[in-house]
């Protein structure tokens, strides 16, 4: 992410870092190319309902506009249905980011209509 989106659409890799020592339910992974780290996301199953979020999900700016975070998302959506089956997955971001909306929608990841905490909520149905 730029300095400039880091303003206002997400934490600092190292808070979700922190937060997952805290969060047991918090499952960060890393997104690389070959042994290059590009981006990173965190998900997790909300212990209250037994619900999946896609909690945070980030590309480098150095490689954003590439295809690169369609792509890692793309395996991170096989990785979950292989390891989630069945479960369905939300996840929420800015309203102004409309990159990420049309990213998230091309994944099946449709809007509920609320807004949590600001943020457009979406849901991808199980696979």
């Amino acid at each position: 992410m730029s300095p400039e989106q880091t303003a206002h659409f997400s934490a600092p890799v190292v808070y979700w870092l922190a937060e997952s020592r805290f969060e047991t339910h918090f499952r960060p992974m890393v997104i690389s190319r070959a042994d290059e780290l590009i981006g990173f996301l965190v998900y997790g199953v909300d212990p209250d309902d037994g619900e999946y979020w896609l909690i945070t999900f980030m590309i480098d700016h150095r490689f954003q506009g590439r295809g690169l975070g369609r792509r890692a998302l793309e395996a991170f959506l096989a990785h979950f249905d292989d390891e989630h089956p069945g479960a369905r997955l939300t996840l929420g971001h800015h309203p102004d980011n409309h990159v990420a909306a049309r990213l998230y929608a091309s994944a099946g990841f449709a809007p509920t209509g609320e807004l949590i905490g600001g943020e457009v909520i979406r849901v991808r149905p199980p696979a």
